[in-house]
């Protein structure tokens, strides 16, 4: 039985040349929370998220980034970083010998529970590492005496 589309290797070759053009022009970093986002590059910094009384500290290492390379957003109960590590300048009559180091744009996502305090989030940077506070809300007593007022007629 003959097949009703042959095998074309270049048909191939222009599907792959397709792909990579769409990667190259998506590589610019969009926010995570995007319509049509997509997680590019192989940098995915390490993080930490410790509670605590008051609320929660998320610790992100970014090493040989700016603070003007990362970005923040809290979009409802999820909290983004999300930025670009860029590979080093091409230097003058220099080849790269190993390149072991991971370059592109990079996003971490936290959910984050009902209690927190969306717009009291803070963050710095120092040393490469990203510490960013997430409060919690002052707790809400359960049990409220309520007084009736007494009305004459």
């Amino acid at each position: 039985m003959a097949k009703l589309f042959p095998w074309d290797p270049w048909i191939e070759m222009e599907c792959l040349k397709e792909d990579m053009k769409r990667l190259v022009e998506d590589s610019v970093c969009p926010s995570p929370f995007a319509a049509g986002f997509k997680k590019l590059g192989l940098f995915r910094p390490l993080a930490d998220v410790v509670e605590t009384a008051e609320g929660f500290l998320i610790l992100v290492e970014l090493p040989g980034l700016e603070r003007e390379d990362v970005s923040l957003e809290v979009h409802g109960s999820e909290l983004a970083v999300f930025g670009e590590r860029k590979a080093p300048a091409e230097i003058a009559g220099a080849a790269f010998q190993s390149m072991e180091r991971s370059y592109g744009c990079f996003s971490r996502r936290f959910a984050l529970p009902e209690e927190i305090e969306p717009a009291a989030v803070e963050a710095r940077m120092r040393a490469g590492l990203l510490q960013i506070l997430v409060p919690k809300r002052p707790p809400r007593p359960e049990k409220r005496n309520i007084s009736i007022a007494f009305e004459e007629e």
